[in-house]
């Protein structure tokens, strides 16, 4: 995005310079203002497109926070019953 504007903006600077210096006709001015628009509306796509990429990965890191505690939960459920189970051997054990 940077790169999109920092290349319209040396459009712009060279349109600038163009016309001052009055070696550009009105058909070039028109061709670099409809450049510095089209990059305008690339960088806007471009920060629309990396907000909404911004939006998905905190959905995502959401999403995979819950399944960690769940997973969590799981385990700690499993060790749990494995306890209990091996208690319960063991006591059957000494009968």
């Amino acid at each position: 995005m940077k790169e999109t504007t920092k290349t319209g903006l040396k459009v712009l600077l060279l349109a600038t310079v163009a016309g001052v210096a009055g070696c550009a006709s009105t058909s070039d001015l028109d061709a670099l203002r409809s450049q510095v628009a089209q990059a305008t509306e690339t960088a806007n796509r471009a920060a629309a497109d990396a907000a909404a990429a911004r939006k998905e990965a905190a959905a995502a890191s959401r999403a995979a926070s819950e399944a960690k505690a769940a997973a969590e939960a799981a385990r700690a459920a499993s060790e749990s019953t494995d306890a209990k189970l091996d208690r319960m051997f063991k006591k059957a054990m000494y009968k």
